[in-house]
C-alpha cells in the first residue's frame, strides 16, 4: 500500500483502463481524501484482510484534496473514492456521473479551533480560515461552523486559505499562519490542552453534513455491480469491526499509526468514531441538503439537484436486506 501526502498525487497514479471497470479485477485502488478518525473502517477494512476476503487486493491512495480526486475519478485513474459529499454534489452539478455508495458519517464531528488570543465569535472577524482545500469536505465544514457562529465570510471579511491536510492545518495554526481551522477530535485536544480555544465542538451542534463516503462513476456501478458488492462488504467488514467493543485496542492502533498521533489522541479518535461512525450507512438526505443549500449561494445551479442525482444506495440496500450487516454485528469481530 502506498501513502502519498501531497495534494498533487493524482500525477503519480496508476491510469486504469475503462476495461478494468467491467472486470471483477483483484487489484483495485481507493482514494481517500483526509486523515481523520471516520477513515478507521477503511484502514480497518485493508489492515484485517476484509477486503482479501472478498477476493480484492486493495491500494489506498491519499490525494489531499477533494475537487483533485473527484477530477481523478472522472478521468477514470481511481475506480472508488472516500471524502465528503461536497465536492461529488459539486462535480454532479457539473454533469459528472458520480454517485455516492454510502455514508460512513452523516454530520459534523469536528472542532473549530483558534489561535491563542481569539476567545468569541466576533474575534474573528476580518481573519484568516485555513482549510485543506477549496471546495472540500473541510471547507464546508468550516463554512457550517462559522454560520452556527453567526458569521458570514463575505460580510466579516473572512479570509479563506487552502492550507492542506490536517497536519498542515495544525502547524499552520501553530506558527501564524491561520487564526482559525476546522480539526477532527485527534488533532483538536492536543491543542485545547495547550490553551488553543475551541470555539464550537461541532460534533454537539447537530449538523446534518455528509462526509466520508464511498462512492464511484455511475458506469461503475452499472458495469460492475459485483465489483461493487465486493467493496462495499470489505468496508462493511471494517466498519462492523469498529464497532465491535472488544475491537477497541486493535482499532486504537491503527488509528495511532495511520493518523500518527500519540495514545491519547488515538483514544479520542476512537470516541469520535464510535459516536459518529453509522452502523448501517446510508447516505443521509439531510446532510446532502445542506450541502445543497450552502453551495446554491454562488452556484445557483446547485438548487436543481435532487438526491437521487447523486445517491445510488441499491447495493447497499440489497445487502442489508440480505441480512448481511446485521450478521455482522452478531458475529464477535465481524469475521
Amino acid at each position: 500500500m502506498n501513502f502519498f501526502r501531497k495534494p498533487l498525487a493524482i500525477a503519480l497514479l496508476i491510469s486504469l483502463p475503462s476495461v478494468a471497470y467491467a472486470a471483477a479485477a483483484r487489484r483495485v485502488q481507493i482514494g481517500f481524501a483526509s486523515f481523520t478518525s471516520l477513515s478507521a473502517p477503511l484502514w480497518v477494512a485493508v489492515d484485517r484482510g476484509f477486503f482479501a476476503q472478498e477476493g480484492l487486493d486493495p491500494e489506498l491512495v491519499f490525494i489531499g484534496s477533494a475537487p483533485t480526486m473527484v477530477a481523478s475519478m472522472i478521468a477514470r485513474e481511481v475506480p472508488f473514492a472516500s471524502t465528503a459529499g461536497t465536492a461529488v454534489m459539486s462535480a454532479v452539478a457539473g454533469g459528472a456521473p458520480l454517485k455516492i455508495l454510502a455514508t460512513l458519517a452523516n454530520r459534523v464531528n469536528s472542532d473549530l479551533v483558534a489561535r491563542p488570543g481569539i476567545a468569541r465569535p466576533e474575534d474573528l472577524r476580518g481573519k484568516r480560515v485555513g482549510v485543506q482545500s477549496m471546495g472540500g469536505g473541510i471547507w464546508m465544514q468550516a463554512l457550517l461552523g462559522l454560520e452556527r457562529l453567526g458569521l458570514d465570510p463575505a460580510r466579516d471579511q473572512l479570509h479563506i486559505q487552502a492550507i492542506g491536510p490536517q497536519p498542515q492545518l495544525v502547524k499552520a495554526l501553530e506558527t501564524g499562519v491561520i487564526d482559525v481551522t476546522v480539526l477532527p477530535a485527534a488533532f483538536s485536544e492536543p491543542l485545547k490542552a495547550r490553551g488553543y480555544p475551541v470555539l464550537l465542538e461541532m460534533g454537539t451542534a447537530n449538523i446534518p453534513f455528509t462526509l466520508n463516503s464511498l462512492f464511484a462513476l455511475r458506469e461503475t456501478v452499472e458495469q460492475s455491480p459485483q465489483l461493487v458488492e465486493r467493496v462495499l462488504k470489505g468496508l462493511l467488514r471494517g466498519l462492523a469491526f469498529v464497532h465491535q467493543p472488544s475491537n477497541r485496542e486493535a482499532v486504537t492502533q491503527t488509528l495511532a499509526r495511520r493518523l500518527r498521533v500519540e495514545q491519547r489522541g488515538a483514544e479520542e479518535a476512537y470516541r469520535v468514531a464510535l459516536d459518529t461512525l453509522e452502523r448501517k450507512p446510508y447516505p443521509s438526505p439531510e446532510g446532502l441538503l445542506n450541502i445543497r443549500r450552502m453551495l446554491a449561494r454562488s452556484n445557483p445551479k446547485m438548487s436543481a439537484i435532487q438526491v437521487d442525482d447523486v445517491v445510488d444506495a441499491r447495493i447497499l440496500r440489497k445487502l442489508d436486506d440480505s441480512g448481511f450487516i446485521d450478521a455482522l454485528y452478531g458475529t464477535p469481530g465481524a469475521r
